[in-house]
């Protein structure tokens, strides 16, 4: 067995209903580069070998064991989890195959320091994990899919922003999720705005936002697509609106 066929096999015992993954990869717990190269046999000895999994809910680190010649073994040795809604940040590090990834969180949680090969195929997705997991996390999406203001599904490539018609995180401001108007509120259609003189709205242009809370956000048209416009707002975020969010200032 693969250490990817073993490792969806021990998710399914792990996920939760609804819980969907959107990466997987081999990662470890070591000293650093410097170390690794004065002390090479104590470093391995001190090595950590973990299924790191990303999901629309937790970052799981799945405890394996590490082979001298090979890179994992099939093993469940236990499971840390953490609540993606309370990731801050992930920064990158190292060189050549030897990575590092640093996952910071909002709440107090210690940071979670990991090495990665990403040119490793013990788990196939390792490499992807590396480049993309950060982007998903450090834009904000993973936070919102578990808020459930984005759907789960496959994970957006890197650079990519939401597509029109998903919905939002709230621009900087605005009230958390739970003090916004209740979902049967947020059903109604909106109140449609007047055009602005002087012909459409077009990218570039000064606007105010109206995301429904009752407040009007000043930002600035970056994109249109579909009757909807991408709006950076002050804290540098982009965001989708639909055009009658949308007004001149």
């Amino acid at each position: 067995m693969s250490g990817d066929e073993y490792l969806q096999s021990q998710l399914q015992h792990i996920l939760k209903e609804g819980e969907q993954v959107l990466h997987t990869g081999y990662v470890r717990r070591q000293p650093g580069i410097l170390f690794q190269s004065l002390f090479f046999f104590i470093a391995f000895l001190m090595t950590k070998a973990y299924f790191g999994v990303l999901t629309n809910r937790r970052l799981l680190l799945i405890r394996t064991k590490m082979g001298a010649w090979t890179g994992v073994q099939n093993k469940n040795l236990g499971v840390e989890e953490y609540d993606v809604r309370a990731l801050a940040k992930c920064t990158t590090g190292g060189i050549a195959n030897n990575k590092s990834m640093q996952f910071y969180f909002n709440n107090g949680t210690p940071t979670v320091d990991v090495r990665i090969s990403p040119w490793f195929k013990s788990v196939k997705g390792t490499g992807a994990f590396f480049e993309q997991v950060p982007n998903l996390i450090n834009t904000n999406q993973v936070q919102q899919m578990a808020m459930g203001q984005l759907p789960p599904g496959a994970p957006m490539q890197q650079g990519m922003q939401p597509m029109p018609g998903q919905q939002m995180q709230p621009p900087q401001g605005a009230p958390p999720a739970h003090m916004q108007q209740p979902p049967q509120m947020q059903q109604q259609p909106q109140m449609q705005m007047a055009p602005p003189q002087g012909g459409p709205l077009h990218v570039g242009q000064q606007v105010m936002v109206a995301p429904g809370d009752g407040q009007r956000y000043p930002a600035t048209i970056v994109q249109a697509a579909n009757g909807q416009y991408m709006c950076q707002m002050p804290n540098g975020q982009p965001y989708w609106f639909p055009a009658q969010q949308v007004s001149v200032s």
